[in-house]
């Protein structure tokens, strides 16, 4: 949920009850900004944004390394961008990657807009 509301009347639960649900939401039911949720999610958009080209062109490329760690590369004219993910829930994992470490936390992704 990106955006938070409210639910007026009969449908909320019971009769006349009014409920909101923002819960966590980076806006709240009045657009209000909820920080640091929204200045997050606002970051991982430019960064997406900036890889457009290379997400919706390019050629992709995955690698699992084990232990529900892998690594996507897309690839286009020359550039590349990677995503290192670790679905594990409970253990951080050390990646390798052109002879720099990169800690990804346990089930989280990093992303490289230029690997």
């Amino acid at each position: 949920m990106y955006h938070g509301g409210t639910n007026f009347g009969r449908t909320s639960g019971g009769p006349y009850i009014t409920t909101t649900y923002d819960y966590n939401a980076p806006l709240d039911e009045f657009g209000n900004l909820a920080q640091p949720k929204y200045g997050h999610l606002k970051e991982l958009h430019d960064v997406l944004h900036s890889m457009e080209k290379i997400l919706t062109s390019g050629s992709v490329n995955n690698t699992n390394l084990g232990n529900s760690v892998a690594v996507t590369m897309y690839s286009l004219d020359g550039e590349s961008s990677c995503f290192f993910s670790n679905a594990n829930e409970t253990t951080d994992a050390t990646i390798s990657y052109k002879n720099v470490n990169y800690n990804v936390p346990a089930w989280s992704v990093t992303i490289l807009p230029d690997c």
